[in-house]
């Protein structure tokens, strides 16, 4: 893991550096662990870091946005992983997000890391609110390309794929404090989201989060992904069914200042122990999110 958390280090320090430049807007969505504007786990509707009105994008452009950096370290201490990713976004004209995040898998046991890629777009269909109605949610389509290296010995045979999803967004502003709601179906043939490979069945996922902004400082939130079958092929055997098992994660965000939010939240992936599914326990999540 020497390599990753060099990178980390790296990367933190020009965060902190760099709080002085730009005028992004921290917060919700984030650069997720597959390189996505979310939150930790799912997709959101909303394009990461878009260019505000009045603002200027990136090289004083108002087309192509100011870029967006997220740096996650997820540590299954139980399952003995300790998972680091280095990500980032961009996005043209406030409706196509492109990005891309690598993934350091560090598992107890197995010699080397795994390194996951993931190459993600992401098309705003309908921004919220439009065609005058204050009821209509933003409306987004996207895919992830996905790579990874993980070993015959422990992992599918397939290793690439591509995974697309629907989802949807609104922000519910009259209450006590904002809401935000957040739900999409996800369709992948990915095992452990696609660390250890792709089967031979595409599922198709539930995801949702609901998010609320308290102070203007902190989002205090829950995300949930539905456990994901998808088939067989594991070291060229047939008749096995491979299941990730779902997913939640409680979280708490501060955004410190206009470009810099921290993150903290406590995962849940299912009992290894009992579940006979891919599954490794609790995980103590960390995050660093800095948009320029």
């Amino acid at each position: 893991m020497r390599r990753s958390c060099i990178s980390v280090t790296i990367v933190i320090a020009a965060a902190f550096i760099l709080t002085a430049i730009g005028n992004a807007r921290a917060g919700a969505p984030l650069t997720n662990a597959e390189g996505v504007g979310g939150v930790a786990l799912n997709p959101m509707a909303y394009i990461a870091n878009p260019i505000k009105e009045g603002e200027k994008g990136l090289f004083g452009a108002g087309i192509v946005s100011k870029p967006q950096l997220g740096i996650w370290n997820i540590r299954l201490s139980e399952s003995g992983v300790n998972w680091f990713t280095i990500g980032g976004n961009i996005s043209f004209f406030n409706r196509l997000e492109l990005g891309y995040s690598h993934e350091f898998i560090d598992i107890e046991d197995v010699p080397k890391t795994v390194d996951k890629n993931n190459f993600t777009f992401k098309l705003n269909l309908i921004k919220e609110n439009d065609f005058g109605t204050k009821f209509l949610p933003a409306l987004s389509f996207g895919g992830i390309y996905k790579t990874t290296d993980a070993d015959d010995d422990f992992a599918l045979k397939d290793t690439e794929d591509f995974d697309f999803y629907f989802v949807a967004t609104k922000m519910i502003p009259g209450l006590p404090v904002p809401l935000i709601l957040n739900a999409g179906v996800l369709n992948t043939k990915g095992y452990v989201r696609g660390v250890l490979g792709f089967g031979d069945d595409r599922a198709w996922v539930f995801f949702g989060n609901i998010d609320t902004i308290l102070f203007d400082k902190f989002i205090v939130g829950w995300e949930y992904e539905q456990e994901a079958e998808v088939g067989d092929v594991f070291k060229g055997e047939k008749g096995q069914k491979h299941t990730t098992h779902s997913m939640w994660e409680a979280h708490v965000a501060y955004m410190y200042n206009e470009h810099l939010t921290l993150v903290g939240s406590w995962a849940y992936t299912g009992d290894s122990d009992s579940s006979g599914q891919a599954a490794f326990d609790h995980a103590y999540v960390l995050s660093l999110q800095y948009a320029f």
